[in-house]
């Protein structure tokens, strides 16, 4: 599991919950007044609704699986492509390209497998880059279909809470002759705003930011990936390949691996 999703999902609900707790009094009795099925309904099944509206059902559905998706801790080793592309490109060197072919089937990645495949079929350079490149297209729009189910949620939800207010405040001002009903009526009015606030900075937005910053560094490393086929296909010095590999990682994974090697050669 992805310790920082859980973590600041555990953290938003103990803000709230904290907030509302010392708000009542240190008393617990105020947690029951921020629950209205009604407006719930009229909040949660409303975005949700609107989100299945502007988005393909096929993308729409999935909306659980990808607050899933950024709860789990996706596996995106730079530094494990780099080492294994230098490798590659050593036993080439050495070798020859038909060498890689019993490797092929050992690589988990299958854009590198697809890569390299067609790298050991004796496909030219820049077919490969073509193709690769629309592999990268495709995915990122994927992702990016994913994506925008979150962020359209996360839009609905605050304006889903609006439209609650408003029925609240619509209610309210056909009961201003009885003083009781004001109470509970503007209550009902404000806590739509609030579960749409929290649908959008707890929940929606959140995992849309989280699925966009690992689809970003995902393509980097395809990117990595596909530059680093492509040097070892036209035979480039391993060495040479690697120093521009490097330039794909961060300063901090930068550092690692330069350690790695060193003790690695030590």
């Amino acid at each position: 599991m992805d310790i920082s999703s859980l973590l600041g999902l555990a953290l938003g609900i103990i803000a709230f919950v904290f907030g509302v707790y010392s708000s009542a009094g240190y008393s617990f009795s105020g947690l029951s007044a921020m629950i209205d099925v009604p407006s719930m309904i009229v909040t949660i099944v409303g975005s949700i609704g609107s989100m299945f509206i502007s988005n393909p059902k096929e993308k729409a559905f999935k909306f659980v699986s990808y607050i899933m998706m950024a709860l789990k801790e996706q596996k995106i080793d730079m530094l494990g492509t780099l080492r294994t592309l230098y490798t590659f490109a050593e036993k080439a060197r050495r070798d020859g390209m038909i060498s890689l072919e019993e490797d092929i089937g050992k690589i988990d990645d299958e854009f590198m497998r697809d890569g390299l495949r067609a790298a050991v079929d004796g496909t030219d350079p820049e077919e490969i880059r073509k193709i690769l490149e629309i592999k990268m297209e495709l995915y990122e729009d994927d992702q990016g279909g994913n994506i925008a189910v979150m962020e359209s949620w996360g839009a609905y939800g605050p304006a889903f809470g609006m439209i609650g207010t408003l029925i609240g405040l619509i209610l309210l001002l056909g009961q201003l002759n009885d003083p009781t009903a004001i109470g509970p009526y503007m209550s009902v009015a404000l806590i739509t705003t609030l579960y749409g606030a929290l649908i959008a900075n707890i929940l929606a937005t959140p995992v849309a930011d989280k699925l966009k910053k690992r689809t970003g560094k995902m393509i980097s490393m395809k990117r990595m990936t596909t530059e680093g086929i492509l040097s070892i296909v036209q035979g480039e010095n391993p060495r040479l390949m690697e120093e521009k590999l490097k330039a794909f990682l961060s300063a901090q994974d930068r550092a690692t691996y330069e350690k790695g090697k060193g003790e690695a050669q030590a």
